[in-house]
């Protein structure tokens, strides 16, 4: 195998004839020109060029190797040309993780509209609401919640707000709730698996309450479960307005908000995605990611 430098400084030489303007027109020393014509002529294990009157030519071994050295250039200048167009192709696979809260309503709506625009894109999306273990450094995650995982750059490009919700038949049985100080008179939905044991409501006005939950006999890791417990009538529950405004939808008679005066802590929404330089699919997907997920705000 022919090191590309050596073959690249032989080609400049015959053309030129001077190892000066190679030398000058590669941006190298004449000294590092012979150095690399002497390691190509070893690996040949025969010389290629000869002097005559302070100019150099090609010998016969020269002559002959010549074309082969202009062909073996080209091909990797196309080599290297073809690798660099597909940086700017928005084509190819993508593996997408994306967290389970944001894949109804949101996330599936805009990867058909993204898949629309770029036929050439193949996505493969994975859910999930724990920690994805096997995320590779070339994958894309959109997490609710801290970064999951420190080999990927992390990007905050969004928050979910918090509310209050119950189901109406609940609030007609034991009455509307006025204040957060009464949430100690009402059941309360802490089925969410949570390593903290209070919550903190916060009001533009009157500022921070904060109490301590009750244990719940029922723990679950997707909100979907959650929200239904709300909605059949188990107490007052903590979910994301984005979360609870699709259910609303679906079930305006029997889930409602409660004191939307009063705001759960906003859960941070996570862009990870690979460190340096990114394909034009990867960089594509990530402003659109980016651009869409404003509507958290």
């Amino acid at each position: 195998m022919y090191d590309l430098n050596e073959v690249r400084t032989f080609v400049s030489v015959m053309e030129t004839g001077s190892l000066k303007d190679s030398a000058q027109q590669l941006g190298v020393s004449k000294s590092t020109l012979s150095r690399r014509i002497s390691h190509l002529e070893e690996a040949l294990n025969q010389p290629l060029l000869r002097r005559q009157a302070n100019r150099l030519f090609a010998n016969e071994a020269g002559i002959k190797f010549l074309p082969f050295a202009k062909k073996m250039l080209h091909v990797a200048d196309e080599g290297h040309k073809a690798v660099e167009e597909l940086k700017d192709e928005i084509s190819g696979s993508l593996v997408v993780y994306v967290h389970t809260t944001l894949v109804r309503g949101w996330f599936s709506g805009l990867m058909f509209d993204f898949l629309e625009e770029f036929p050439q894109v193949n996505i493969e999306v994975r859910t999930g609401n724990q920690l994805f273990q096997e995320i590779k450094s070339n994958d894309i995650c959109v997490w609710v919640g801290e970064p999951v995982n420190d080999q990927l750059r992390s990007e905050q490009i969004g928050a979910l707000s918090q509310g209050l919700y119950a189901s109406s038949s609940y609030l007609e049985r034991i009455g509307m709730l006025n204040h957060p100080t009464e949430l100690n008179h009402y059941a309360w939905v802490d089925t969410l698996k949570n390593e903290q044991n209070n919550i903190t409501l916060e009001h533009e006005t009157e500022g921070d309450v904060s109490f301590d939950l009750p244990q719940s006999r029922l723990t679950v890791d997707q909100y979907i479960l959650h929200a239904e417990a709300i909605i059949q009538g188990k107490g007052v529950g903590l979910l994301p307005h984005y979360f609870a405004d699709k259910h609303i939808k679906r079930h305006p008679e029997v889930f409602v908000s409660c004191l939307p005066e009063w705001q759960g802590k906003p859960l941070p929404v996570y862009l990870q995605y690979p460190f340096g330089h990114l394909p034009k699919k990867m960089q594509t997907l990530i402003q659109y990611l980016r651009e869409e997920a404003k509507a958290f705000y």
